[in-house]
């Protein structure tokens, strides 16, 4: 009857020393946290000051490693400037090329917006100011209704907020006392 006893639950439990170590840090980060974090604003602070002078002596460093091998091989300049020339003046040649492409394209867009006023303006035909009196007198009613447009009732200077324009407007009478002087 022994064998079908159930044993006791087991409990998982984390190994002695990292729960010796976890309660260490636990209790020191209490007892000194403002320290902590005095200190740690006060490394950023000198981090960020520290920072541009840091950066400036690798840049030194760069250089003085650069003017070794320049000493080192004379002609590291010369092909170096000689490359850079050639780079130069392949992106000028590409630059040129395609500031005509553009050029071009422009031209060809203003040529086509031209053509397309001169048939716009082929076809009012009557409307143009020249010929407007003597074509209106030769051309038939069909005609000249077809090529009437209706008047537009829009006036560019009206503004309704500004009132009716001339002397329309509301003056109030003037506030003196009648016969010049008051009592």
């Amino acid at each position: 009857m022994d064998a079908h006893v159930h044993p006791e639950t087991l409990k998982e439990t984390p190994p002695e020393f990292v729960t010796k170590w976890w309660y260490f840090g636990k209790s020191f980060i209490e007892q000194n946290g403002w320290y902590l974090l005095g200190a740690s604003l006060l490394l950023y602070y000198v981090w960020v000051k520290l920072q541009p002078y840091i950066r400036k002596w690798k840049e030194d460093q760069e250089e003085r490693k650069f003017a070794a091998l320049c000493h080192k091989y004379p002609d590291f300049i010369r092909t170096r400037q000689e490359s850079l020339e050639v780079a130069r003046l392949r992106l000028q040649m590409e630059h040129d090329k395609k500031a005509e492409e553009h050029a071009e394209k422009v031209k060809e867009r203003e040529t086509k917006k031209r053509e397309e006023y001169l048939a716009k303006q082929e076809g009012k035909g009557p409307t143009r100011l020249g010929n407007r009196l003597s074509d209106q007198n030769s051309s038939t009613d069909s005609t000249s209704k077809e090529q009437k447009q209706p008047k537009s009732t829009y006036r560019p200077d009206y503004n309704p907020l500004m009132g009716g324009g001339g002397s329309g407007g509301y003056r109030p009478q003037r506030r003196t006392c009648p016969g010049g002087g008051c009592g």
